[in-house]
């Protein structure tokens, strides 16, 4: 007889893992060496002893273990992040000072691409980069950005060893300041072309998603691409490849929390489990056999997905709860996913700081806890579907809060439409597989291919409903969020009335969170903020309960229009922001107009303003057909229009006119005056030096508070006699780190120095905010930056 080797609810390996994770923590900042993993074993010995001596011996084993588990944590991290990040920053800045502009770097692949050249990207594990004198090892994650027109099928694979040739630098500053800072730097190198990108063999990596590129090619012969195609779908529900999905089906799916449901993730390794028992029980095999063959599916299938970390995070734990039973040493789940915790921190410990593996224990320890209390409390038949209704719901619960902190997503309609879409997705995971199966052998497969094109149309029109029902909410404090899975550790961990208590309180709050109102802007006068969205204006004006975005940056590739959503929209949420009193495009160029795209599609817009110049790009063309589709006004605005704001006034000084044989467009930017309690701020979008010459003549302008700076700092604008009139008391320049520019010029900084006019420049400082009121001007910024 099979009996289990622990009590039920005993699991040692749990807190394992929470002392592991610490302890790499810990080392991964650490300065000190291993001398403090030396030190922690020392205190720890000390401690020790004293217990021993007072007779304390379940204390003394209960902190020796602890001990244990944080010096090990601890000495993985030194030697894994904290060593290898330090070499990789002194090698780049060895590299670096050598004064090139292009760099070579040699590593392994280790994602697959998302998306086509000309944006198709990837990550590299940095081996060694060539220096001034040869050489030199590099150990960096490197995210790898491919231009040029070649199929991206004609590109080294994940796994493969490489060698590029790009443009290498350190990745920007993160776009929410909520993000925790990661020990190591991350960089990003760019490549022109795919003939710069040089296969220099495989690895281990290689060979286990060798079934997957199988398939994926397979696939691809099978399927042409175009509408109506399956491929994109199949290749990223089975084979976790995205790079063919169309970008408004994933921004839905994203939207109504059910993203998890497109792409191959740890859910999936369970359902394809599920899927596995329940045809094994239909053949009545069971005990051992059972076993082998779903340890042996399990397996499979994360090679079929790719070997991706999540479902090698889900299907490890599943892999060892199996591994035990066959063994005859049964554990329970939580002692299942805390040896699998241990096992994988201890081979990646950079896993640690990933909010997917976040994600993927919440979802099984809350599965693992939650599951059966949901389930009681359902009808009992038909199992299958409330047990999976049950399983649905206490991951849902898990997560939600994760979801809520780092997403700003209260995904209300996930609830209900998750246990809905969860058998489907395990429904088209079988249908996806038959397909694959067919593909593989070049058996045709037009009937399972037109069923899972029909489920995948229900999956779709279900993500576009929980869409409607989802919002975006302001970022909550951290400390807010741990106390909700503070309390749900209460509860998984209690009984009876307590553990009713703490889910309670822990929903309680969690909405307390949810529906709470963002922090709003001055009670007197204004602030006007000049975002950091890199070579391109986003500047945010707020008072009391108002806001509205002038221009949204963007990169200068006319097309990228999930720019706002990465890089825009969560600085807007992270401020409080939940809706736009008004969005102003001051000219149709690509860094000023394509973070609104997300903006218009993510938030609640009151207008839409832009200027009369021409429509350069068809980037008007395009707002005005987004900004209808979602019910938006449309104004645009005219020389000496105003904006009558509450408690504030908008005032058009420019807008249009004839075109200029110089920065046409430029010239044609949106100048606006924003007056509120006295306190003024002049907009001037990348307005040059006709434009300011014709407000000079016009006698337009008049002392202001802030100045906006024209053209990020361009020497084609901000001319001494503009400077004179307006006499600005601090001046917002907003441009990129290292643009290829040169902004901001050194004689428009000049011109500016000589009237004593104060800059903040968010290539320094980041995101720089000034507050004017009739008590005075703060001034307030991210952080200070080299140059």
């Amino acid at each position: 007889m099979i009996r289990p080797v622990l009590e039920e609810g005993e699991a040692p390996a749990a807190p394992a893992a929470l002392c592991l994770v610490v302890g790499i923590f810990l080392g991964a900042w650490s300065v000190c060496g291993m001398a403090g993993a030396i030190s922690l074993l020392g205190v720890s010995a000390a401690a020790l002893a004293w217990l021993a001596r007072v007779r304390h011996a379940v204390a003394a084993k209960r902190l020796a273990f602890a001990a244990l588990w944080l010096a090990a944590g601890f000495s993985v991290g030194r030697a894994r992040i904290a060593v290898p990040a330090s070499g990789a920053r002194n090698a780049f800045r060895h590299a670096a000072g050598s004064g090139t502009s292009n760099a070579a770097v040699e590593g392994v692949i280790t994602d697959f691409w998302s998306g086509e050249p000309p944006r198709a990207r990837t990550t590299l594990r940095a081996e060694r980069l060539r220096g001034p004198e040869g050489w030199v090892p590099f150990p960096a994650n490197v995210v790898v950005f491919l231009s040029g027109e070649s199929s991206i099928l004609s590109v080294a694979d994940r796994g493969d060893r490489v060698r590029l040739t790009g443009h290498l630098e350190p990745e920007d500053l993160s776009a929410s300041e909520r993000d925790i800072p990661l020990p190591w730097t991350a960089f990003r190198i760019s490549v022109k072309s795919a003939r710069l990108i040089e296969r220099q063999g495989t690895t281990t990596l290689s060979a286990l998603t060798y079934p997957n590129r199988f398939l994926f090619h397979a696939l691809t012969r099978a399927h042409g691409a175009g509408e109506g195609s399956i491929r994109g779908a199949l290749a990223a529900l089975l084979l976790g490849r995205t790079s063919e999905l169309d970008r408004g089906m994933v921004a839905r799916f994203r939207r109504g929390g059910l993203y998890h449901l497109l792409v191959v993730s740890g859910l999936h390794v369970l359902l394809a489990a599920g899927l596995v028992v329940f045809i094994l029980s239909f053949a009545r095999i069971g005990g051992k056999r059972r076993d082998v063959a779903l340890l042996a599916w399990v397996g499979l299938f994360v090679l079929i997905g790719g070997a991706n970390p999540p479902a090698v995070r889900a299907g490890l734990v599943v892999a060892i709860f199996l591994a035990t039973r066959l063994l005859e040493r049964p554990i329970t789940g939580a002692q299942a996913v805390g040896l699998s915790a241990c096992m994988l921190f201890l081979a990646a410990p950079e896993q640690v700081f990933a909010v997917g593996t976040v994600l993927t224990f919440a979802a099984v320890l809350g599965i693992a806890s939650f599951a059966r209390g949901i389930a009681g409390i359902l009808p009992e038949k038909p199992r299958w579907l409330f047990s999976g209704f049950a399983a649905a719901l206490a991951a849902q619960c898990a997560t939600a809060p994760v979801l809520l902190w780092r997403f700003n997503l209260v995904a209300a309609a996930a609830w209900l439409s998750a246990p809905i879409a969860i058998p489907l997705s395990a429904a088209l995971i079988a249908v996806g597989g038959l397909v694959l199966f067919c593909d593989a052998l070049a058996i045709p497969a037009e009937l399972p291919a037109a069923v899972f094109a029909a489920g995948m149309r229900v999956l779709e029109w279900t993500a576009d409903r929980a869409a409607g029902v989802a919002f975006l909410r302001p970022t909550p404090p951290l400390s807010g969020v741990l106390v909700v899975g503070a309390l749900l550790v209460l509860a998984a961990r209690t009984h009876g009335g307590r553990r009713g208590v703490a889910a309670l309180a822990a929903a309680a709050v969690f909405l307390a969170l949810a529906l709470g109102a963002g922090t709003g802007g001055p009670r007197e006068g204004f602030s006007i903020e000049a975002l950091d969205v890199g070579q391109g204006d986003a500047i945010l004006l707020r008072w009391k309960e108002r806001a509205i975005l002038v221009d949204g940056g963007g990169p200068f590739d006319g097309v990228s229009t999930d720019f706002g959503r990465t890089r825009l929209v969560p600085k807007l949420l992270d401020r409080g922001i939940t809706r736009l009193d008004a969005v102003l495009l001051t000219h149709p160029h690509p860094d000023h107009a394509l973070g609104l795209f997300a903006v218009l599609e993510e938030l609640p817009v009151g207008l839409l303003a832009r200027s009369t110049g021409e429509d350069e790009g068809g980037l008007y063309a395009r707002l005005d057909a987004l900004a209808d589709q979602r019910g938006v006004p449309v104004r645009p605005l005219r020389n000496l229009d105003v904006l009558e704001l509450p408690g504030a006034r908008l005032t058009v000084l420019h807008s249009g006119g004839r075109r200029r044989k110089v920065d046409a467009v430029n010239n044609q930017s949106i100048v606006a005056l924003f007056e509120r309690d006295g306190k003024t701020a002049l907009l001037t979008g990348d307005a040059g030096l006709p434009t300011e010459a014709e407000l000079l003549a016009a006698e337009a302008l008049a002392p202001i508070d802030v100045l906006k700076v024209g053209h990020h700092g361009s020497r084609t604008s901000t001319s001494a006699a503009f400077v004179a009139a307006l006499a600005p008391r601090v001046a917002l320049l907003s441009c990129g780190r290292h643009n290829r520019f040169g902004h901001p010029a050194p004689e428009t900084l000049a011109t500016l120095r000589s009237f004593c006019t104060p800059v903040l420049r968010t290539d320094l400082r980041s995101d720089c905010r000034v507050e004017v009121s009739p008590r005075g001007t703060r001034l307030a910024w991210r952080g200070i930056l080299g140059p």
